[in-house]
């Protein structure tokens, strides 16, 4: 990833090397997420605190530079299905 880098690029990158985009078009299936949250749930788990799709042609590098979660909290992108997301 490069701060040029869109989300889009990255879903379909990361579903590349993992195997999981044989079919054009199945990178469309998925959104990369910004999550705002921290350690610490049962067992040490994730806790969220904050989700929110990352437009197919923001930057997350550059997004992650100018905007930095509240003291306790840390950030993570994650890849989720676009259908879960718009739940």
């Amino acid at each position: 990833a490069t701060p040029r880098s869109t989300a889009r690029q990255l879903v379909r990158e990361a579903l590349e090397r993992y195997g999981l985009a044989p079919e054009e078009g199945t990178s469309d299936e998925y959104v990369l997420c910004d999550v705002v949250g921290r350690p610490g749930g049962t067992g040490g788990t994730w806790q969220v605190e904050h989700l929110r799709p990352v437009g197919d042609t923001e930057r997350p590098l550059v997004l992650q530079d100018v905007w930095k979660p509240k003291t306790g909290c840390s950030r993570r992108f994650e890849i989720r299905r676009r259908q879960e997301v718009d739940r």
